[in-house]
């Protein structure tokens, strides 16, 4: 929170803190003696922003599985091709699909397919790429949406293990990749000359045994294609089986790979045959998806598909992808696992015996804003305080409108469904409010008696989401040189697990140490998400918050100024102020390159000269210099102080306030005058039986 600039709805800022959307009226309604609160809440069937999945299979058959793929040209026409035993490839074309289309006809196109076959449209041009059974590529394709056909061999280029295709955004190039065991080949075909470039690459840094699968998809913003495949790493201490990211850039190269999924070689779990989509003109509320397989074939062996997307506001370069997760239930795909293609009004997947879609548009959100009752929402400070933040919703259901939730008017409402809070007054301009955060549906309870009848709901903030995500494989960052990442960068992918973008827009202080100290980190299977993010932040003085689906990193500084004042223009309704004793002497130690000994201190002489000698120590081997020893040793005594809880105020609900904000207070009755304090909690209550709107703030050293 910060400066109010009292001219037009605009800016409330802060020292390090930036609010948009808080008008000079909404600013003096909050400070006024009367105020009418305002409190809105909407659910949205969203994913951290995305919005979530509803698939509907159209057709079941009876087709045997093999490499297969899907493809829509501008007229909306559906084209699948599937290869099949005896060397036989088959296509299909499908006018305006829908749940009444007849999936099952087919056509043969060739006899001497060996397995691998993808495709691309754009237009009236439909492109079918395959490896035939003299290891060379051939192509086959239409210029008038799938009426006649020409074939010719694409390409010189054998043993390949799996293709896919793209076509490179509304231009005259489709690119077809094709993956070997060991490197990878974006072959870029002109369709208006049929002239041909290959593009082969592999990444030395992850000398690849074997892969199983790739897909692809254009990216307009870069503009690139985005490429997921699956492969084996040779790698020490152990091979592993991994979900890879790369690109193809405008200049036709490749991105270096990193993995966004990894199973050790030994527990007899693989990751195959991906895909990925990011839909034409993609919604706000859209980016890109993958689909894999996982496999396992241990005892009660399986093959199940998985799907994950990357994280909304991200980077695929960023490998910001959440957490992959079993769907499609009683589907097990085989070797050419799902395909996944999307068009204006419907997200498409395909196997050969299997069509599935998924309406895009998202549907309006539920508004819960006339039913409510009562909130109260709390937001900590990490890792200051123990516990985590919540939303609890009490709605009026004395019509019984909200006795069926995931159905009719209710769809949206269902378990994990996104709700957005918004907090303000009534102000000469209307109903004024800003958002104070986003929620998860936990659960929910109905309560009852006479004349009553409620419908509670009870949500996770992010940290609650973290609490429930936890590590699927050993995830390591800087085993070695290759690909290094710093803490806030390590931070920035653990929170994309769980669909959270970590930014620094507007940009807030941060450490030194939180973007120049890259520790050999390690998160072991069954680590929950809140507890791998403490250890991180225990090596920072940063703190993290989080606002919406996103989260921001700030670091305290002791000489922050403040950003509002309160026991002024806005009352203090209660107030408790308190000293503590705690630490006064922290030290690190750790061990440099030659395994020389480091400790570094950092000491409280207020309380030091009070002989108050409270010491905590930290040993971390990652700490190979002085300066980074010094920095942890004053990270913890600064943790100290800011974890020693000064007080807490009961104020009228300010709209604005945030956490770590540093506030000013004057409350003459406790000879309290315009102190510094830093927020490190915040609960709001509202409660429009009793008139009730307003916060207790806990505070702490600024």
């Amino acid at each position: 929170m910060a400066t109010v600039t009292l001219s037009g709805t605009g800016t409330l800022a802060a020292s390090a803190i930036v609010y948009i959307g808080i008008s000079p009226t909404l600013l003096a309604a909050q400070k006024k003696p009367h105020r009418l609160p305002y409190v809105e809440a909407k659910v949205y069937d969203y994913e951290a922003g995305i919005k979530r999945l509803s698939w509907t299979r159209l057709y079941e058959g009876s087709e045997p599985d093999n490499h297969h793929g899907i493809a829509f040209d501008g007229q909306g026409s559906m084209h699948r091709i599937r290869a099949a035993a005896g060397n036989i490839l088959y296509r299909q074309k499908i006018t305006a699909p829908d749940e009444n289309s007849d999936y099952s006809q087919w056509t043969q196109i060739a006899t001497d397919c060996a397995g691998p076959c993808a495709i691309a449209a754009y237009g009236a041009k439909v492109y079918i790429f395959y490896k035939t059974t003299g290891n060379v590529l051939w192509k086959y394709y239409s210029h008038d949406y799938g009426q006649s056909w020409d074939d010719a061999q694409l390409a010189d280029y054998g043993g390949v293990l799996s293709l896919a295709a793209a076509w490179w955004g509304t231009g005259g190039d489709v690119v077809c990749f094709a993956l070997r065991y060991n490197q990878l080949n974006g072959i870029v075909l002109d369709t208006s000359d049929q002239t041909t470039s290959q593009h082969t690459w592999s990444d030395g840094n992850h000398p690849l045994l074997d892969t199983y699968g790739i897909g692809a998809t254009y990216n307009p913003f870069w503009p690139a294609i985005e490429i997921v495949f699956a492969g084996k790493e040779s790698d020490t201490p152990y091979n592993h089986y991994d979900l890879f990211r790369t690109n193809f850039s405008n200049t036709y190269n490749f991105l270096a790979l990193e993995s966004s999924l990894m199973s050790p070689d030994g527990e007899d779990i693989t990751y195959e045959y991906p895909d990925c989509h990011l839909p034409a003109s993609a919604q706000s509320y859209e980016t890109n998806r993958i689909v894999a397989v996982e496999k396992f074939v241990g005892t009660t062996a399986y093959t199940r598909p998985l799907t994950c997307h990357m994280v909304k506001g991200t980077y695929w370069s960023d490998t910001t992808f959440t957490e992959p997760k079993p769907f499609l239930p009683a589907v097990a795909p085989g070797v050419g696992g799902l395909r996944l293609q999307g068009t204006a009004g419907y997200w498409w997947l395909e196997r050969p015996d299997g069509v599935w879609r998924a309406p895009r548009p998202a549907e309006p959100p539920l508004d819960l804003t006339r039913d409510i009752v009562s909130l109260q929402q709390n937001v900590i400070a990490s890792p200051d305080l123990s516990g985590r933040g919540n939303l609890v919703i009490e709605l009026d259901n004395s019509k019984g409108q909200y006795a069926s939730p995931g159905e009719g008017a209710l769809a949206s409402l269902r378990f994990r469904s996104e709700i957005v809070l918004k907090l303000g007054y009534k102000t000469s301009q209307g109903n004024e409010a800003v958002e104070a955060g986003t929620y998860w549906i936990d659960s929910w309870e109905y309560s009852s008696k006479p004349n009553m009848s409620r419908f509670i709901l009870t949500c996770l903030d992010a940290w609650g989401l973290m609490d429930r995500w936890s590590a699927r494989y050993q995830m390591r960052w800087n085993k070695d040189a290759v690909n290094p990442k710093s803490v806030w960068q390590i931070l920035y992918q653990l929170l994309a697990r769980a669909g959270i973008k970590l930014t620094n827009t507007p940009p807030k202080p941060q450490s030194s140490a939180i973007n120049n100290f890259y520790p050999d980190f390690t998160v072991n299977p069954g680590t929950r998400g809140d507890s791998a993010i403490r250890k991180l932040l225990s090596f920072v003085p940063d703190k993290l918050v989080f606002r919406g689906q996103e989260a921001f990193t700030k670091n305290p500084l002791a000489d922050e100024e403040s950003c509002y004042s309160y026991g002024t223009d806005h009352a203090i309704l209660a107030g408790n102020y308190c000293e503590q004793v705690f630490t006064s002497r922290a030290q690190a130690i750790g061990r440099d390159t030659d395994d020389n000994r480091i400790l570094e201190e950092a000491l409280d002489w207020d309380f030091l000269q009070l002989a108050i000698d409270i010491l905590e120590q930290d040993y971390d081997p990652n700490l190979q210099t002085a300066a980074r020893a010094q920095e942890r040793a004053d990270a913890l005594l600064r943790e100290a102080s800011l974890r020693a809880e000064r007080g807490n105020l009961v104020i009228p609900t300010n709209v604005g306030q945030e956490l770590l904000d540093v506030v000013e207070v004057t409350d003459e009755r406790c000879g309290i005058s315009q102190e510094k304090y830093r927020v490190q909690a915040i609960q709001t209550d509202y409660d429009r039986r009793q008139g009730k709107y307003e916060q207790r703030l806990t505070i702490g050293a600024p």
